[in-house]
């Protein structure tokens, strides 16, 4: 790769070598395709997430050096994997608590249903009451009268 600066008006071209600084995130030379995992390595992963989804560094090594990648690919690989599986995880625990929350709303609706029948025969009851007293009540005024 070549670099060019500028020092007073004059232009310096250095030839730049790939070192570390040239690496992206994932261990690849700046510029180089991504490559993607095949699918033995894909499997070897998953099998070692499973087993922990913690990597320790001696860990991320013998991965790397089994399966032919930087260890950088493999932390970021944990990485992403740990975020999919929380992702998942919330997803569950959400189907969970819909689940709870429209069996409490169901018991709830039901009880607000017979809270409104009682109250409704409370009221009726009391109607029922004050008529039987008012009727009593001509009754003794038309025995008196009489």
């Amino acid at each position: 790769m070549k670099r060019s600066m500028s020092f007073s008006g004059m232009e310096k071209c250095e030839e730049v070598g790939h070192g570390e600084d040239d690496l992206s995130d994932d261990g690849s030379q700046i510029g180089e395709k991504k490559k993607r995992l095949n699918l033995e390595q894909v499997k070897a992963l998953e099998k070692s997430f499973e087993l922990g989804n913690k990597l320790e560094p001696e860990r991320k090594m013998q991965l790397a050096k089994a399966l032919g990648l930087q260890p950088r690919q493999i932390a970021i690989w944990f990485q992403n994997r740990r975020a999919r599986w929380k992702t998942k995880q919330l997803e569950k625990d959400y189907e969970v608590l819909k689940k709870q929350f429209d069996a409490l709303k169901a018991d709830n609706d039901a009880l607000q249903a017979q809270n409104k029948k009682l109250h409704a025969e409370v009221i009726i009851s009391s109607l029922q009451k004050q008529s039987t007293d008012q009727i009593h009540y001509i009754v003794s005024v038309l025995v008196l009268l009489a």
